[in-house]
């Protein structure tokens, strides 16, 4: 195996890695998104498994502000000492 067959291969696996942490996050964000109804959480799902990196780019520049609210929320909730 050659040098660049390596750095070839640590490269697809980790730009498969990242795919895969950027599909679990943007999943649970949907599910976590109370704004959304059971339609619209259900429509994205199918979106973002039929259409993975259309879907997920979509997502991430309709949603993006309410995801960054989401999280800034979930973090603030955290450290102030509320979550056991």
């Amino acid at each position: 195996m050659a040098l660049w067959d390596l750095f070839t291969w640590f490269f697809w696996f980790y730009v498969a890695v990242a795919c895969i942490a950027l599909f679990v996050t943007l999943f649970i964000d949907v599910f976590k998104d109370e704004t959304l109804n059971g339609w619209g959480k259900a429509l994205w799902v199918l979106f973002l498994v039929f259409l993975p990196f259309l879907g997920s780019v979509i997502y991430l520049i309709a949603r993006h502000s309410s995801m960054a609210a989401r999280r800034d929320r979930d973090r603030e909730y955290v450290t102030d000492g509320l979550m056991p």
